[in-house]
């Protein structure tokens, strides 16, 4: 079964070459797709490099900066593979550890009920990103993962890519949280967990994550948090807190976009999310009037 290896990039052609040489120490029949969202470095002529001497098959595609989730829309439909897995362009692919994953999917008996497999994330210190999963292999949604058992850091996935190209990311400009599309895939289809080490994450690297002022993801923020609140408030018991952080930033976004954040508020269905988003406000108040003060930027929203 041919894998397709997705990565989107943006400027960090330097780190490719060490991407590519964590592929070859897989153990599976696999492709290599590079999707460029704009880069203004070298990125073009490092993978056409690598193309030329690799064994793998990689293959370049390049678009205007659309961001990163257009750019997995873009891979997604020039695939071969039946199965994606996404890796960032600054990460590394544990050795073997694609081939596990594999093997987990083909231990799955009734594949359409699965979106696919998910593994781990690593840091440079071969500590975990996150959390273990409580048990592995574990079957779960989306919601039962994020918030039965409390699922926290990255988690790299091996999806079908006929999921991938049923459910792409919204045609939109900005900033668009990956969750969105886990999330609608998680409500339709189970996925398999396992505690395997697949991803080192560099999370110490300067460019690991780009922090942008509070006010430029608003709107892709607000959106997220709006989700959260209206699809997911039945798992309220399970993590409060979360729902309470998606409140206070759903209000904070609004401020920002200059909506009313009473009138967003009141406009959920359940009683539960109308109640948490109301008493969010003031908080969301203080926050955006922080943003004003200081140009404080939003690693994570």
């Amino acid at each position: 079964m041919l894998v397709t290896v997705l990565t989107p990039t943006f400027n960090r052609g330097k780190y490719l070459p060490e991407l590519h040489e964590s592929l070859l120490h897989q153990d599976i029949d696999l492709e290599w797709v590079v999707i460029d969202d704009g880069s203004v470095d070298d990125t073009r002529d490092v993978v056409a490099e690598l193309a030329r001497t690799s064994p793998l098959s990689v293959r370049y595609h390049w678009q205007p900066n659309s961001g990163k989730h257009q750019a997995l829309n873009h891979g997604a439909s020039v695939t071969t593979g039946e199965l994606i897995a996404q890796i960032d362009s600054d990460d590394l692919v544990v050795p073997g550890s694609l081939g596990r994953l594999l093997a987990h999917w083909h231990d799955i008996g009734d594949k359409q009920a699965y979106a696919g497999v998910a593994g781990l994330c690593i840091d440079e210190g071969d500590r975990v990103v996150g959390k273990r999963f409580p048990s592995s292999p574990l079957d779960a949604s989306w919601p039962e993962m994020v918030y039965r058992y409390r699922s926290t850091g990255d988690k790299p996935r091996m999806y079908r890519t006929d999921i991938m190209r049923a459910h792409p990311f919204p045609q939109r400009t900005g900033y668009v949280a990956e969750s969105l599309i886990w999330r609608a895939i998680g409500r339709r289809y189970l996925v398999r967990h396992v505690n395997e080490e697949v991803v080192v994450c560099r999370v110490i690297a300067q460019d690991r994550l780009t922090r942008r002022a509070f006010a430029r993801v608003a709107s892709g923020a607000a959106e997220q948090h709006r989700i959260t609140l209206e699809e997911d408030i039945a798992w309220l018991r399970f993590r409060p807190t979360e729902f309470a952080r998606a409140a206070v930033h759903l209000s904070r976004a609004c401020f920002h976009l200059r909506e009313s954040a009473w009138r967003r508020a009141r406009g959920f269905r359940e009683t539960a999310a109308r109640t948490v988003a109301v008493g969010a406000i003031p908080l969301g108040w203080l926050l955006y009037r922080m943003d004003l003060g200081n140009g404080r930027s939003s690693p994570e929203v």
